[in-house]
């Protein structure tokens, strides 16, 4: 039989349950999953993980933190955007071979590629996430649509939800937990998944019905048991239920130079009304000071700066080498001063603070024996 999401016997289901930041809102979470969990509690408001999102396959993120400090991020940011591809496991595997190394903790996004033209399913290489873009390319895939039971753009939506719990099951295999982080930034219109200019209402609703989906058939529907659920729909007016998230994010890109402020308004107007939920800095653009959050009272969970030039400088795309074949910062965002300054501050845990971490012997053998700089 046909499983298919009742989003108002759901709805009902969860207004049953007590809603609590103390416990996961999974009914069958794994020893892992509340182990970490537990770990996230007792740092909250006293610490911050240094965090870090990935892309590229030589992670030369890392080579920036490494050389300028000695440390790397506590917690790894990686992304199911290529699960479809030939080789779309990249990321996955990444993550899963990183935690399973050294202990680090991951968190996985979603830029979930939807077809411009479902008549041309094989040639669109799924298209886009953006709907409103610069780039070329996009998507005018139907959010209304795609939470509409009979319709192609729901069959593609619950396909597209069952592989990614395939990905995700492949971390339950390993027991690893995932700070998993689905359609992000809905507040605004550039995603298909975000709130229409045309239809604010309309899609504002069809996004939390696709919310529902995702968690229903992750939880009740595929079991899985290694999920933490972190919301980042950036809006009081996204919410969805309490009961369907254990951590609230906010992504920010400050246009302001050198902002390495604790971002206070941001964070103050989201744990206002996310029921007392754990809050993270679920993207930046800059590292906020852990002195400015602690003298502001901000208690971000985590921060995760995004890949590339966020971190080291380029040219146009390409990174920038110096004269020992290494990247290094880019000034817009951070400097070596302020990396050293920041990782090793007394309220910042960094990868080997973790009490997972497996110790410098499972590091890659060019962090390891220090030939990253030779």
């Amino acid at each position: 039989m046909e499983y298919r999401t009742d989003i108002a016997k759901l709805i009902a289901e969860l207004d049953k349950k007590e809603i609590s930041s103390d416990k996961l809102v999974s009914d069958h979470a794994s020893k892992e999953a509340v182990e970490l969990f537990e770990y996230l509690k007792s740092i909250y408001g006293k610490k911050v993980l240094s965090g870090q999102q990935y892309l590229q396959r030589e992670e030369l993120e890392d080579v920036v933190y490494w050389r300028s400090t000695g440390e790397l991020p506590a917690i790894r940011g990686y992304d199911l955007m290529d699960m479809d591809k030939v080789k779309g496991d990249d990321q996955v595997n990444r993550a899963i071979k990183w935690a399973k190394d050294t202990g680090c903790i991951i968190t996985m996004c979603w830029h979930w590629y939807a077809p411009d033209n479902l008549d041309d399913m094989e040639n669109c290489c799924w298209s886009f996430y953006y709907k409103t873009t610069s780039y070329n390319h996009k998507t005018s895939f139907d959010l209304l649509r795609a939470v509409e039971y009979g319709t192609r753009e729901y069959d593609f939506v619950i396909s597209r939800i069952d592989k990614a719990a395939m990905m995700l099951k492949k971390f339950e295999d390993e027991n690893i937990p995932v700070l998993f982080r689905p359609l992000h930034e809905a507040n605004g219109d550039w995603f298909w998944w975000g709130r229409r200019k045309d239809c604010p209402e309309e899609s504002t609703e069809a996004y939390k019905k696709l919310w529902y989906m995702i968690f229903d058939r992750i939880e009740n529907y595929h079991k899985l048991t290694n999920i933490i659920w972190v919301w980042n729909g950036q809006d009081k007016s996204m919410a969805v239920h309490p009961n369907t998230y254990d951590i609230c994010g906010d992504d920010i890109y400050s246009q302001l130079p050198d902002d390495h402020s604790s971002q206070k308004e941001r964070f103050d107007y989201l744990v206002s009304y996310t029921h007392n939920k754990m809050a993270t800095l679920s993207e930046c653009g800059f590292i906020p000071d852990p002195d400015e959050m602690a003298k502001d009272n901000v208690k971000w969970l985590w921060w995760l700066p995004w890949w590339g030039s966020f971190v080291y400088a380029v040219e146009g795309w390409k990174p920038i080498f110096d004269e020992k074949n290494l990247p290094f910062c880019n000034q817009k965002y951070m400097s070596e001063v302020f990396l050293m300054k920041t990782l090793k501050n007394e309220r910042c845990i960094n990868l080997s603070d973790l009490p997972f971490y497996k110790g410098s012997e499972s590091l890659p053998e060019r962090f390891r024996d220090g030939s990253i700089l030779k």
